[in-house]
């Protein structure tokens, strides 16, 4: 085990919340891009693209080994399922989740990957499932609800602009399914030995080749060199920042996996909401009703929970492998060898 990944579950759940923290940024600067005249394929290209570049230049100057995967067969679960297929296929139904049904029900939906990873992690990789886990689902549920507005009491009316038809319910529960595998298979790079860098640089390549391919680079171009004709270098400064905040927020949750299991990891995502509720009414303006608040408090007590359930268990196994040794040594000590000439 590399040395890193003796810190133990504290700085995983760390890593994974502050993943969680970054994605909850995303709304803030994509409400600048947009209002600087920036498309949605160019906002969804510029990702990919900078951080393949950039995990690349990493790997380069740091270990061009990082290029390379421990076993040929990560090369084709790299490129071939992870890359070509479940990351496309979880964005294909991203996009039409929030195009078919309303946004909080949809954000729900996009959440609920982690009560999927739960059983998912017992099944492809016997992680038991514990009512440790359970009470931080159904925390993290309640509170997202709370702050989506999804339970409101009657002091706020729901958003119906969307109507919830049986098709958003299809691609609700296939967005999430798509983004607990991807989950999954990020896990199972990491718990056999796949640098994190490695890892990224071949999703982010086949990303961009998807988009590259799928899109209009051209009018990409366009858009770009006109946004910044008509608001200044302050487009670049900010479409650079976001990139390297999306950058550290795949990085680090893949990150975690080296402390956490792939479930608690998603489970920290309750925070998203949360700090962009917070977020748009610090810098936006939006309104935060006291339930929101709440919904925060519960996502926050979910989150402690998770720390203090995870950190006791890791205490418990440190104790019992301490007292193994013990008794092997006393044991060793009460036989001594004897060299016999």
């Amino acid at each position: 085990m590399d040395a890193t990944k003796k810190r133990g579950v504290g700085f995983g759940i760390f890593l994974a919340c502050s993943s969680a923290v970054a994605t909850g940024t995303f709304g803030i600067f994509l409400h600048y891009l947009a209002a600087f005249g920036l498309s949605d394929d160019t906002v969804t290209l510029i990702g990919p693209v900078f951080m393949f570049f950039a995990f690349l230049l990493i790997a380069l100057i740091k270990d061009r080994r990082l290029l390379l995967a421990p076993k040929k067969l990560y090369y084709f679960t790299m490129i071939a399922v992870s890359g070509f297929v479940l990351y496309p296929l979880y964005n294909f139904t991203y996009v039409r989740v929030f195009a078919n049904l309303p946004m909080a029900i949809a954000s729900l939906f996009h959440f609920s990957n982690s009560i999927v990873l739960v059983f998912l992690m017992r099944i492809l990789f016997k992680q038991k499932i514990t009512k440790e886990k359970l009470i931080c689902c159904v925390l993290a549920i309640v509170g997202i609800m709370l702050v989506l507005q999804i339970i409101t009491f009657g002091a706020v009316a729901p958003d119906d602009s969307v109507p919830i038809t049986s098709m958003g319910i299809f691609w609700g529960v296939a967005v999430a399914c798509a983004l607990a595998f991807v989950y999954s298979i990020d896990y199972f790079h990491i718990s056999h030995d796949v640098p994190v860098i490695t890892t990224q640089i071949y999703a982010c390549l086949c990303s961009s080749i998807i988009l590259l391919l799928t899109s209009n680079p051209a009018a990409v171009g366009q858009n770009i060199m006109e946004s910044v004709s008509a608001n200044g270098a302050i487009v670049i400064v900010v479409a650079i920042i976001y990139c390297a905040v999306l950058m550290w927020s795949y990085y680090s949750i893949t990150a975690c996996y080296n402390y956490i299991d792939a479930s608690y990891g998603a489970l920290t995502f309750v925070l998203e909401p949360s700090v962009a509720a917070i977020l748009g009414f610090i810098i936006l303006h939006e309104t935060l009703t006291p339930l929101q608040m709440l919904g925060i408090a519960i996502a926050v007590c979910a989150i402690v929970y998770m720390q203090y359930s995870e950190g006791k268990r890791e205490k418990a196994e440190l104790a019992a492998q301490a007292k193994s040794s013990d008794l092997t040594q006393d044991s060793a000590n009460a036989n001594p060898e004897v060299d016999v000439e």
